[in-house]
């Protein structure tokens, strides 16, 4: 899989800039071009099953109402896709062309809806890792939305932690369990990894089988890995990863999103919440 579009989700949010140049990154690294794309709410679903009751004439001011302020955070957002612009020199294009290139779009509906269905139809989709507590991420629009994104679209999720100074990254860490999720994982980013200068596979020694053969595999696409045992290095799996990555200089995290059944997830939370709450490198998701 070769990585052309990124897709940004831009809501306006004080890390827009930092995903935005994030993203920048990767499309000057693959030639890819960025979509940066807002979602403006449909006039009248926010006042949901109370809008139908009004009279019409109230019903017209309301609208009119709520197309104006969704046109006035439309041109607040946008305008710091500009300022991005301009301060990376940035070529917009509508069309395929050379080089990294960008493009500003938007769409109009339910949030979740929309931009899950505009992400199948990219390569990568980049976004901000939230500043939230995991029981409040999961209750959250943030949360939600990430989610959707991961199990909904078909698309790796990359995320951008709170504070990240936008540079190449060259160390790379691959979190294997075996399961479907990390696969798919796998050969996503593996234009990534065949560029990165240290691969780093993490896992289980009771996955020291599999993981042979997954470094095996890796050297057949012409890349030499590294294995660290996870089995010491934390009290529990989500633990041991992000400890490892610290301990070895890792800058980006590729992991299987959501392996373990959600409902779990949910009540006693995973390596996917744990993540999406506490790495502080760029993490990519994979469904």
């Amino acid at each position: 899989m070769s990585i052309e579009t990124i897709l940004v989700p831009m809501d306006g949010g004080d890390a827009c800039m930092e995903v935005l140049e994030t993203a920048w990154i990767v499309a000057n690294r693959f030639d890819a071009h960025i979509e940066a794309f807002h979602v403006m709410p449909k006039p009248g679903e926010a006042e949901g099953f109370l809008f139908p009751q009004l009279p019409a004439k109230l019903r017209d001011t309301v609208v009119a109402e709520a197309v104006k302020d969704a046109e006035e955070k439309a041109a607040q957002v946008k305008s710091i896709f500009d300022e991005f612009c301009q301060k990376y020199n940035v070529t917009l294009a509508d069309k395929p062309t050379s080089g990294a290139t960008a493009r500003w779009s938007t769409g109009m509906g339910h949030v979740n809806d929309v931009l899950v269905r505009r992400a199948r139809l990219t390569d990568i989709v980049a976004a901000p890792r939230p500043e939230r507590h995991a029981s409040t991420l999961r209750r959250s629009p943030v949360g939600d939305t990430l989610e959707a994104l991961i199990i909904e679209s078909g698309r790796p999720l990359l995320l951008v932690p709170p504070g990240w100074s936008a540079r190449k990254c060259e160390h790379a860490a691959f979190a294997w369990n075996e399961s479907p999720e990390a696969a798919r994982a796998l050969a996503m980013v593996m234009p990534w990894l065949k560029q990165m200068s240290v691969i780093s596979v993490l896992a289980s020694k009771k996955r020291q089988e599999s993981t042979e053969i997954l470094v095996e595999y890796l050297a057949w696409h012409g890349v030499s890995a590294l294995v660290y045992w996870l089995d010491d290095k934390g009290d529990t799996a989500k633990e041991a990863i992000t400890n490892t990555c610290n301990e070895i200089g890792a800058e980006f995290l590729i992991v299987g999103g959501f392996s373990s059944a959600r409902a779990r997830q949910r009540l006693f939370g995973g390596v996917t919440t744990h993540l999406l709450t506490h790495s502080n490198i760029i993490t990519v998701m994979v469904h």
